[in-house]
C-alpha cells in the first residue's frame, strides 16, 4: 500500500506516518515542513495550491487528508475556509485525477456540536444547526464533500471523526495546559468539574486510520460512512490533566470559574468582537465554544467502527498516560531550558 498522508508534519500527521511505516505501509507526506522521519518523502506545499496537491497525489493508492487549520479565532477567517475547505475540494480532485482508490478524512467531534450537552454521542447525531466556533463549520463543509465524492471516479472515501487528541508530540492543549498552570499556579476549572469529555490517544487514532484503510473499498460497510473514534471512557476534561501535574510535580490548586461567570465574560468577548470585527478583538482568551466544550457533557463512543472494521484502542490507558508523560518530562526540562537561556540574554 502506497500512502499519501497530508500533514505529516504535525502531531496526528508524525503518529499516522510512523504507525503505517511499521506496518509496513510506503508512506509519502504532504505539508509545509518536512517529515521528522528523514527517511519519508516529503513533498512540501500547501493546500491552498491545488497543483502542488496534485503532484503529491500522483502514483498513490490511499490518501489520508489528516491536514487542518485549527483556529479558534472569531469571525468567518478566509485562511480557515481556504485549507479546510478549499484544500479537502483540492484533495479530492487530484485523487480522482491520479485514480487514487482510498480517501480517508480526519474530521473532528465539532461537527455536530452547537453547545448542548452530547452524551454517548454517535453517528446518528446531525450536524449542528450552528456550531460556535467556524473550524467546527468548516470540518462540516469538508466532510460533506468527501461524503459526496464517494463513489465518484473510482474514489471510496470515508470519514474519522477524532475525540480530543493527546499524547507525545501535542503542541497545543497539554502544552497551554502546563504552561498556564507554570504561569499561573493554578489548574483552572471552568463549572463544577462533573461534565464528561472524550480524549483519545493519538496511537489509537492512528490505527483507526490502518484499521480503515485496509476495509475501505467499493461496496464495503465503510465506503461514504463516518465514524467516531474513542478509546477509554470519558472524563473531566480538566480533571485528566491533574495526573500529569502531579507525576511532573508541579505545584497547583484548582481555581474553580462557574460556568455562568465563564458564558458570561466569552459572550461579551464575542459581542465585543461583532460590534467591532477587528483582527485584535478576534483573538479572545475565552470563547463560548471552549466554556461549552469543556464545561457540558461532550462524549462519544465507537461502536460502529468497532462493528464495521474492528476498532478497538491498541493503547491502554496506562501505556498511554506513561508514554505521555515521558514526553512531557522531556518538554518542561526543554521549555525550562529555554526560559534559563532567555533570561541569560536579557542580563547580558
Amino acid at each position: 500500500m502506497t500512502i499519501l498522508i497530508t500533514g505529516g508534519s504535525g502531531f496526528l500527521g508524525s503518529s499516522l506516518v510512523r504507525y503505517f511505516r511499521q506496518q509496513g505501509a510506503d508512506v509519502r507526506s504532504f505539508d509545509l515542513n518536512a517529515s521528522v522521519d528523514p527517511a519519508v518523502e516529503t513533498i512540501l506545499g500547501d493546500l491552498r495550491d491545488a497543483e502542488a496537491v496534485a503532484a503529491a497525489c500522483a502514483g498513490v493508492d490511499t490518501v489520508i487528508h489528516s491536514a487542518a487549520l485549527i483556529s479558534q479565532q472569531l469571525g468567518r477567517p478566509q485562511p480557515i475556509y481556504d485549507v479546510n475547505v478549499r484544500g479537502t475540494q483540492h484533495v479530492i480532485d487530484a485523487c480522482q485525477r491520479h485514480g487514487v482508490r482510498r480517501l480517508i478524512y480526519t474530521s473532528s467531534i465539532d461537527v455536530v456540536f452547537d453547545g448542548r450537552p452530547i452524551r454517548d454521542g454517535d453517528e446518528t447525531l446531525p450536524y449542528a444547526r450552528r456550531h460556535l466556533d467556524y473550524y467546527g463549520t468548516t470540518k462540516m463543509q469538508a466532510e460533506q464533500i468527501v461524503r459526496a465524492a464517494n463513489g465518484q471516479r473510482g474514489l471510496t472515501t470515508c470519514i474519522l471523526r477524532t475525540a480530543g487528541i493527546y499524547g507525545p508530540g501535542d503542541r497545543h492543549r497539554m502544552p497551554a495546559v502546563l504552561r498556564s498552570v507554570l504561569d499561573t499556579g493554578a489548574m483552572i476549572r471552568i463549572g463544577d468539574g462533573s461534565a464528561q469529555f472524550t480524549h483519545v490517544y493519538v496511537d489509537n487514532v492512528a490505527h483507526a486510520h490502518w484499521l480503515a484503510a485496509q476495509r475501505l473499498a467499493p461496496g464495503s460497510p465503510l465506503a461514504g460512512e463516518t465514524y467516531f473514534i474513542t478509546d477509554a471512557p470519558p472524563g473531566n476534561f480538566f480533571q485528566f490533566f491533574i495526573p500529569y501535574l502531579e507525576a511532573l510535580k508541579i505545584g497547583h490548586r484548582v481555581r474553580a470559574i462557574p460556568f455562568s461567570v465563564a458564558w458570561g465574560i466569552a459572550s461579551a468577548l464575542e459581542t465585543r468582537y461583532r460590534l467591532r470585527p477587528t483582527e485584535k478583538n478576534s483573538r479572545v482568551p475565552l470563547s463560548r465554544y471552549v466554556v461549552a466544550s469543556t464545561a457540558r457533557d461532550f462524549w462519544f463512543n465507537h461502536h460502529k467502527a468497532a462493528r464495521d472494521f474492528d476498532y478497538a484502542p491498541v493503547i491502554t490507558p496506562d501505556a498511554a498516560f506513561d508514554a505521555t508523560l515521558a514526553w512531557a518530562t522531556d518538554w518542561l526540562a526543554d521549555t525550562s531550558a529555554t526560559a534559563d537561556q532567555s533570561a541569560t540574554g536579557e542580563r547580558r
